[in-house]
């Protein structure tokens, strides 16, 4: 007898709380986001059906844009416009690296040139497989590659940072907000209001850059309606991590098991070229090594993000580098195949 999707839902997210609850308790790095994610994808990998209730993903994205957008005070805002030569100096080198990791990928995995090309750009998952179709690559590998891309990132250098001890170094002094029952619906809905508008004009992240758009503008206008609670910050991060880890499903992964192998290779050889290279803009420009490894990691945004925010390395700063990063991948990737790549298929 099936379930009923709302006792799925419920058994989801009481079992991804749970090892988010588990995960800090025992002390692991970014345990509301990885304790989820790792543990539904295992699930779900093992052939159990989990599931989450529609908009869970896009809640989880308002509550953690929302949280950042009110970290850029206008002192944020100037040191974002001073440094965006950087910021896209470092986006135009992700999309480079991410060009020699599909050269790689294709000749080692023997796949097309669009979808090993469009498996390894550092763009959305779903925007890169559309993209990929688009130019006749295959979907599956591509959406398979990109969220392994996503994991290999959140698993490996929040961990490295923590172990290290590269944490705690913002260029930005922290604005803690109180929380205020009378100014966070106000909040909520203005987030609301700017992150409906984006997804309506379909806009990339639009979830997350709306709330986002929404906090930096009340921040920047002074009106201090109310602070983000640390409990809906590690909310946000069960929604997301949910929803990461139920991409890895069992009907997807096992017939690209061949693929697989080469995949997790060509990720790691991604993410050394941009963690060497932010090490490499840090020493050049003075900002924080540990900021400028995530600033150019090639994570999600919302990801980084989190990261950034539970390891005090500048989320503003952070999110900024990314926000640029998406915009010159979608706006540059489907050009760069058709002018450069396509030839080579």
């Amino acid at each position: 007898m099936s379930i009923p999707a709302p006792v799925r839902h419920l058994a989801s997210f009481a079992f991804a709380a749970g090892a988010g609850w588990a995960f800090a308790f025992l002390g692991v790095p970014l345990p509301w986001l990885l304790g989820p994610m790792l543990s539904v994808g295992v699930l779900s990998m093992a052939g159990l059906t989990l599931s989450m209730p529609r908009g869970a993903r896009q809640t989880g994205q308002l509550l953690l844009g929302t949280g950042i957008g009110l970290n850029f005070t206008p002192t944020v805002a100037a040191f974002v416009v001073d440094h965006i030569a950087v910021m896209v100096v470092c986006a135009l080198a992700s999309i480079l690296f991410g060009l020699l990791s599909a050269l790689y990928l294709r000749k080692v995995a023997k796949v097309d040139m669009a979808t090993a090309y469009f498996a390894s750009v550092p763009g959305g998952v779903v925007e890169m497989a559309i993209q990929a179709t688009k130019w006749g690559g295959e979907m599956a590998p591509v959406s398979l590659a990109q969220s392994l891309r996503i994991l290999c990132v959140v698993t490996t250098i929040p961990t490295t940072l923590t172990l290290i001890g590269a944490v705690g170094h913002s260029p930005f002094e922290a604005q803690n907000l109180p929380f205020d029952l009378r100014g966070f619906p106000i909040l909520v809905a203005l987030s609301l209001l700017f992150g409906g508008l984006m997804a309506w004009r379909k806009i990339t992240n639009g979830w997350l850059l709306g709330p986002l758009a929404a906090g930096a503008l009340v921040t920047v206008l002074d009106l201090h309606l109310s602070g983000m609670p640390r409990e809906l910050l590690n909310l946000s991060q069960v929604l997301i991590g949910c929803f990461i880890g139920l991409r890895y499903r069992r009907e997807l992964v096992l017939p690209l098991q061949r693929f697989l192998p080469h995949a997790l290779l060509s990720t790691l050889v991604l993410v050394g070229l941009n963690v060497l290279f932010g090490i490499g803009v840090a020493e050049m420009t003075g900002l924080p090594a540990a900021s400028m490894v995530l600033s150019v990691s090639p994570g999600g945004m919302a990801e980084m993000s989190i990261t950034a925010a539970v390891l005090e390395l500048g989320v503003p700063l952070i999110a900024a580098f990314h926000i640029i990063r998406i915009f010159l991948v979608i706006a540059l990737s489907g050009l760069i195949f058709r002018y450069i790549l396509s030839s080579k298929t």
